[in-house]
Protein backbone atom coordinates (compact mmCIF):
# COMPACT_ATOMS: atom_id res chain seq x y z
CA UNK A 1 0.00 0.00 0.00
CA UNK A 2 2.83 2.37 0.52
CA UNK A 3 3.98 1.83 -3.26
CA UNK A 4 0.81 2.76 -4.44
CA UNK A 5 1.23 5.94 -2.11
CA UNK A 6 4.40 6.99 -2.92
CA UNK A 7 3.72 6.34 -7.07
CA UNK A 8 0.64 8.25 -6.96
CA UNK A 9 2.85 11.49 -4.76
CA UNK A 10 5.58 11.17 -7.92
CA UNK A 11 2.85 11.06 -10.78
CA UNK A 12 1.16 14.10 -8.89
CA UNK A 13 4.40 16.05 -8.26
CA UNK A 14 5.31 15.83 -12.21
CA UNK A 15 2.17 16.67 -13.22
CA UNK A 16 2.15 19.82 -11.51
CA UNK A 17 5.98 20.51 -12.05
CA UNK A 18 5.31 20.20 -16.04
CA UNK A 19 2.33 22.83 -15.69
CA UNK A 20 4.30 25.13 -14.00
CA UNK A 21 7.39 24.42 -16.96
CA UNK A 22 4.97 24.81 -19.78
CA UNK A 23 3.22 27.50 -18.12
CA UNK A 24 7.08 29.47 -17.41
CA UNK A 25 7.98 28.72 -20.92
CA UNK A 26 4.93 29.89 -22.58
CA UNK A 27 6.41 33.61 -24.53
CA UNK A 28 2.87 34.76 -26.60
CA UNK A 29 3.99 36.52 -29.83
CA UNK A 30 3.56 40.25 -29.51
CA UNK A 31 1.11 41.61 -31.94
CA UNK A 32 2.44 43.25 -34.92
CA UNK A 33 1.09 45.95 -36.69
CA UNK A 34 -1.20 48.97 -36.07
CA UNK A 35 -4.19 47.16 -33.89
CA UNK A 36 -5.79 50.39 -33.88
CA UNK A 37 -6.76 50.31 -37.65
CA UNK A 38 -8.82 47.92 -38.78
CA UNK A 39 -8.94 47.21 -42.57
CA UNK A 40 -11.72 45.28 -44.35
CA UNK A 41 -10.72 41.68 -46.01
CA UNK A 42 -9.60 41.73 -49.49
CA UNK A 43 -12.57 40.85 -51.82
CA UNK A 44 -12.81 37.20 -53.23
CA UNK A 45 -13.40 36.87 -56.96
CA UNK A 46 -15.70 33.49 -55.87
CA UNK A 47 -16.10 31.97 -53.07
Amino acid sequence: MFNSNLLRAIVAVAIIAGGIYVIIKDEPAVPTGDINSIQPLPEQDKP
